[in-house]
């Protein structure tokens, strides 16, 4: 992978710990984990069960998430799901005066992949909004310019990544970067924690769960950095 075969390479956990304060969309079902049976109420084995949103912390939006009788996560590319990608932070082009925050334009993405010597093709790119951990609910989330999905998906572009809640602004109706990559084949992985993750190229694993007839899936993402 772009030169990184063959090396031993440290781990990077890039999914936030899910617990019942983690944030989701407003009005959607929060994470609660319960007890079915327990070991300390003199059952023979603990077992849990979990209810939550398909969209809870790291996780894949499926084209049905979005569009009437599109492909459901099951049909999601598994291979845009592992293999080579880049990290990239742009946590500075967002304007956060604005509300919502404005999104980062396509030429300054651009310029931040020039100024990293990132050439070429990019299969699978993960957009660094923030340098600490998004613990609350973010009214004024910014999503991404659909002209940034355009071009990345117009260059071979696999899978996009986020730190953020959505790839649109929490007030969109129209989801148009959703939509814009949605119908380029681009797989949507949403809610990722990029803190650790170091600017420049990686490896990523990010695989969802195989439920049948879901709009999304919780992902356990980690990245294998040089």
């Amino acid at each position: 992978m772009d030169g990184l075969e063959g090396r031993s390479m440290p781990i990077i956990d890039i999914s936030p710990v899910v617990r019942a304060s983690t944030p989701v969309w407003p009005g959607d079902t929060p994470f609660r984990l319960g007890s079915t049976w327990s070991i300390d109420a003199g059952d023979t084995v603990t077992v849990g069960n979990v209810v939550t949103t398909t969209h809870v912390g790291a996780h894949i939006d499926a084209p049905a998430h979005v569009l009437r009788g599109a492909p459901a996560i099951l049909d999601t590319p598994l291979d845009a799901c592992v293999g080579p990608c880049v990290v990239l932070d742009v946590s500075g082009l967002v304007d956060r005066g604005a509300r919502p925050h404005a999104q980062p334009e396509l030429d300054a993405v651009r310029a931040r992949c020039a100024a990293l010597g990132i050439t070429g093709r990019i299969e699978r790119l993960l957009l660094r909004h923030a340098a600490t951990p998004n613990e609350r609910w973010d009214e004024d989330l910014p999503g991404v310019a659909p002209e940034v999905m355009r071009w990345f998906a117009e260059q071979g572009g696999l899978l996009m990544g986020i730190d953020i809640a959505s790839f649109d602004p929490a007030d969109s109706t129209e989801l148009a970067c959703h939509r814009a990559g949605i119908a380029s084949g681009v797989v949507l992985l949403e809610g990722l924690d990029l803190t650790a993750a170091p600017e420049g190229r990686a490896e990523l694993i990010a695989l969802p769960l195989p439920w049948d007839g879901a709009d999304a899936s919780p992902v356990r993402a980690v990245l294998r950095v040089p």
